[in-house]
């Protein structure tokens, strides 16, 4: 073996030694390092209890906002339907006015017509008349007798 020439002599200062260092380490590990570690886990907990209550009030604005989302949505729809609606009405409305309108002036241009017919056929009586005693004067003056 490599370590057999190698003697170890235990005496009672080495025991002295251990105890010298481990009796602070005791007394430091009750005074200050339990505190400080029962502190850092504390904190620890804190720190995990509180990401956990933002993690689940993360999901429930999440949840809400999909909510609202979903309502958005439906009132969105809503309102165009109700556009569509009125704009459909809004349509017929102004097709049977301008059903009405066209029936109107229609029945205007039709009495219209009818005006500008007698007109046209009592001037074109009246120049017959006129054109007939205008000839009659024109035969008059050119064959110097009455015709």
């Amino acid at each position: 073996m490599i370590f057999s020439g190698l003697t170890l002599d235990l005496d009672v200062t080495y025991i002295l030694v251990l105890l010298l260092f481990l009796l602070p380490l005791v007394i430091l590990n009750g005074i200050v390092f339990g505190p400080f570690m029962k502190l850092f886990q504390e904190r620890h907990e804190r720190l995990e209890g509180a990401l956990a209550r933002a993690g689940t009030r993360l999901d429930e604005a999440e949840d809400k906002a999909r909510a609202f989302e979903e309502q958005i949505k439906v009132a969105s729809s809503r309102g165009v339907a109700a556009r569509d609606k009125i704009r459909s009405e809004a349509q017929s409305v102004m097709a049977r006015r301008l059903e009405e309108e066209k029936k109107r002036l229609a029945d205007k241009l039709a009495i219209a017509m009818k005006d500008v017919e007698a007109t046209k056929s009592a001037g074109l009586a009246q120049v017959a008349v006129e054109s007939k005693k205008l000839a009659e004067a024109t035969a008059t003056k050119l064959l110097g007798r009455q015709v």
